[in-house]
């Protein structure tokens, strides 16, 4: 709330005048959801139009970097022709910039298309809420861009260029290389620097509004995880209510948090932790959603046990050869807070029969 506060008091009285569209009016720009910021580039100026309505979190994290002066004397580090521009965290000599703030939420359900001309936020591939600084703007319709990646997540369109679109043009049509300082850039270094000069406001708007809104997106994510919590805190009760009643067996829960029941006893030796295994096994949700199963495929599956998921090779070390288990994983010693997209959805709990064939 402090950043907030802090954003609201530096934007609430900027001095400069609105630069809107020849066609539009004051009071239609100046509505507290579209600030609009010149960006000043060694090929012309840009001027951007942000939605702080459907992208609150992306324009206020925007903004902060822009009135901090973060994005002066960085470049466009990346320039694909059939593709997009991106910069925002690069000196010229290909050095990241210093002072990046933690990632942010990502909001590409915002309805807000990934289309020519519009302003996205750039991420770390695999961690949808990491984007910090950097940006790009589309220079072609990116349609894939708004569908969910390998890691569930698309990515958060919040503005559009409104000025400059020839500018725009211009940097895609740089020469492009890979960087002497940093091979890892590719071929898509511009051989010329193309340097953002500044970033700065380019009319007022009503800070306040932005505020406003953050604030109810805050109260209702918080609503949301709590809702969530309780379901699957009822979810598993009921799971494991139900399973008690049909195994007439009681789960064994470890210090970990991982929850057992053996379904059939095996008399062979158990795994060490870096043995190799030879198992079968189906997997579900706590909704009874079936995400995996070796049964269903007919082949056993055959792997270092020491190489899975922790819930894994905690269960199956407790087990016999010859013996069947039912485990019961929290997303703590599953597949974490992310999830595995698509099967596996964030924070799941898992459900696991376990049969331990052989040990290797």
């Amino acid at each position: 709330m402090m950043r907030l506060m802090v954003l609201v008091s530096m934007l609430a009285f900027v001095p400069c005048a609105w630069a809107g569209d020849e066609s539009g009016t004051e009071a239609e720009v100046d509505s507290g959801q579209n600030p609009r910021v010149k960006m000043e580039t060694t090929l012309g100026d840009i001027i951007l139009e942000l939605d702080a309505e459907k992208a609150p979190i992306s324009v206020e994290n925007f903004l902060r970097y822009a009135q901090d002066g973060f994005y002066t004397e960085t470049i466009f580090h990346r320039v694909i022709r059939g593709f997009m521009i991106q910069g925002g965290g690069f000196h010229q000599n290909m050095e990241k910039k210093d002072g990046l703030r933690p990632g942010i939420k990502n909001e590409w359900k915002n309805g807000l298309k990934n289309v020519r001309g519009t302003l996205s936020m750039a991420r770390r591939g695999g961690r949808p809420d990491s984007a910090n600084a950097q940006f790009f703007i589309n220079v072609v319709d990116n349609a894939s861009l708004d569908r969910p990646q390998r890691d569930g997540a698309g990515y958060a369109v919040f503005g559009k260029v409104v000025e400059g679109m020839d500018v725009v043009d211009k940097i895609r049509d740089v020469e492009v290389s890979p960087h002497a300082n940093d091979p890892r850039a590719g071929k898509d270094a511009p051989v010329e620097a193309v340097i953002i000069k500044s970033v700065t406001l380019n009319g007022e708007y009503d800070a306040t509004k932005l505020t406003a809104r953050i604030e109810a997106l805050e109260k209702e994510a918080k609503e949301t995880k709590a809702n969530a919590q309780a379901e699957q805190e009822k979810q598993m009760q009921d799971f494991i209510t139900k399973t008690e009643a049909e195994t007439g067996k009681k789960f064994a829960k470890t210090e970990s948090g991982l929850m057992s029941i053996v379904l059939t006893e095996g008399d062979g030796p158990s795994p060490k932790p870096a043995d190799t295994v030879e198992v079968h096994y189906t997997g579900w949700l706590l909704d009874g959603t079936k995400f995996d199963s070796s049964v269903d495929r007919g082949s056993p599956a055959t792997f270092p046990l020491n190489r899975v998921i922790a819930g894994w090779t905690e269960g199956v070390a407790l087990m016999k050869v010859g013996e069947k288990r039912k485990l019961l994983i929290p997303y703590q010693l599953g597949y974490g807070e992310q999830g595995s997209p698509p099967r596996i959805p964030p924070k799941a709990t898992l459900v696991f029969d376990v049969e331990l064939l052989s040990i290797k």
